[in-house]
């Protein structure tokens, strides 16, 4: 993996070039462990706050101390996967705790000396890298000065067979300060058009929640299947022009078997991703952290994120928590104990989407209020389901769904509706889960769409963020989702890939399913062999 860094020139391979097919895959190994334990480390913004400075603290080291990582190529990779990839770490600062022990503070004037005195290689890199620390330290005025918990040069020496060394660096200068650069962690604004260093100000913020700085888009490799990329994806302005223009806006399409194959392949992809990212929710997980899982799972495979760049949304997935009704957008701000957070993935595969959400409860100190939310939003879908046949009028689904709400004390959303899909993200039919809405047309045998109820606990009504994407509350009281893929049969509807979700222990409870099912079923097996055998006996 490539550092992504535009600050950062090109690797050199040291003094001399390697002569043999041997040192050169094993530079090539080198840049790559040091490269991806840079990535991890800017992938995550608190690592400086959280790690580094109290291991400042503990040694007593100058804050314009570089902190150097130097170790054997094999210990740096396998570094670099347990800080990126530790889905059994309870929070993120777990995953780097094996990376504190290995790290030391070098002041930059004893790292110029042993860069020369060693066989160091890309030492122009890490030159540069100091010069421009130094300088940025000498440039700034005492008024917007850098806060030092946010700034720190690291140095990732990668240690070769041959006694050279293999030298990366990267300069994690925050956010903070109106020169810093493009870096890989912003606030967004305008829909993802602009992005801003600062946190969006003059806005009345509804509940407790406040949006978190955001990574850089994460980038779908060239290679997957032209089919399974979209036209947004490479445009500037996210213009999704194949599904605007298609004939399907204005007319839902009855899916042929083949055409349902394939939105039944994609479902039951959706579903995998779903259930990866539901994997990692608890406390002390970013949603940065979700939408990295739901990336990496939809490309590897072969899938696309729908999402990513979708009219410039600037992540692969949707993360909503709490207060925001829908289309949140994955920050560095971890998951606490007693959240709620809903996920939203849609992915492309052979040219079809497959969109599905459910809302998870993060730990084990969730209001019953809000669980009793959560059951809502999930029951009020199901019985809108049951009425799914050729025939129903999409209309009368607000109708169900809204009776249910209202029995429980709770308020239907209004704004967003459920949608048909299929060979575009979003087309006829809409399908609006309020009650007495005007949405025309009939259920027929091929009709594929979501129903995607929004349950607020207060107030129906909502607002955007500045981001332009992030749909909350106006009360800042929570709100809870969950969204299926229907498919009108002949005979009535398949649900895809629906599990049983036990609310109040945030687990997907298949076995517990299923073994129910298996009992009950072996019950009345039982009972009717009883009933068999007492007609034979008094025959």
């Amino acid at each position: 993996a490539k550092h992504s860094r535009s600050d950062v020139p090109p690797p050199s391979l040291g003094r001399m070039a390697p002569r043999s097919a041997e040192e050169r895959a094993e530079i090539s190994a080198a840049e790559t462990a040091g490269r991806q334990v840079l990535i991890a480390i800017e992938a995550w913004p608190a690592f400086v706050p959280a790690c580094v400075a109290p291991l400042r603290a503990e040694k007593g080291s100058d804050a314009s101390a570089v902190l150097l990582l130097q170790c054997p190529t094999k210990v740096a990779s396998t570094l670099a996967m347990v800080c990126y990839n530790n889905s059994k770490a309870a929070s993120t600062a777990e995953r780097f705790k094996p990376l504190l022990p290995r790290l030391s503070f070098v002041a930059r004037d004893a790292l110029r000396v042993q860069m020369t005195g060693a066989d160091w290689a890309n030492q122009d890199e890490i030159g540069e890298l100091l010069a421009a620390a130094q300088a940025d330290e000498s440039r700034r005025s005492s008024s917007t000065p850098l806060p030092a918990e946010r700034k720190q040069l690291v140095v990732v020496a990668v240690e070769l067979s041959g006694g050279q060394v293999q030298a990366y660096g990267c300069l994690l200068r925050g956010m903070d300060g109106p020169d810093a650069e493009r870096g890989p962690w912003q606030y967004c604004l305008d829909s993802g058009r602009q992005w801003s260093h600062s946190q969006p100000t003059g806005f009345t913020w509804t509940g407790s929640l406040r949006p978190g700085r955001v990574s850089t888009k994460r980038i779908a490799p060239p290679l997957l299947p032209f089919k399974n990329v979209p036209d947004y994806a490479s445009s500037p302005t996210g213009d999704p022009q194949f599904e605007s223009r298609h004939e399907f806006q204005i007319s839902a399409p009855c899916l042929n078997a083949k055409e349902a194959a394939k939105v039944r392949a994609v479902s039951r992809l959706g579903r995998e991703i779903l259930d990866a990212a539901h994997r990692v929710v608890r406390p002390g997980v970013t949603t940065d952290e979700i939408d990295r899982v739901v990336h990496d799972a939809t490309i590897e495979a072969g899938a696309y994120p729908a999402p990513l760049n979708y009219r410039t949304f600037p992540k692969s997935v949707c993360t909503s928590v709490n207060e925001v009704v829908c289309h949140g957008i994955p920050d560095d701000r971890e998951l606490l104990d007693g959240d709620i957070v809903n996920v939203d993935v849609t992915a492309i595969l052979d040219g079809y989407y497959g969109d599905m959400n459910e809302t998870f409860v993060v730990g084990n100190n969730v209001a019953q209020e809000t669980k009793d939310l959560v059951k809502c939003s999930h029951d009020s879908l199901m019985k809108a389901i049951e009425e799914c046949k050729p025939g129903a009028r999409y209309r009368d689904l607000g109708d169900i769904i809204s009776a249910h709400v209202k029995k429980c004390g709770f308020q239907v959303d209004r704004t967003y509706c459920g949608h048909g899909i299929g060979e575009t993200f979003h087309q006829a039919p809409s399908i609006p889960h309020y009650a007495g809405n005007k949405a025309k047309g009939v259920m027929k045998a091929g009709h594929c769409f979501t129903i995607e109820p929004m349950i607020n606990m207060g107030s129906w009504r909502d607002k955007l963020w500045p981001d332009g994407w992030t749909a909350v509350t106006t009360d800042g009281k929570p709100s809870a989702q969950f969204e299926h893929m229907l498919l009108i049969t002949e005979t009535g509807v398949e649900v895809f890939y629906y599990y049983f979700y036990n609310f109040y222990t945030n687990n997907h409870n298949y076995s517990g399913f299923h073994r129910c099912y298996y009992y009950c079923s072996l019950l009345l097996l039982v009972l009717l062999l009883l009933v068999l055998l007492l007609l034979v006996l008094l025959l």
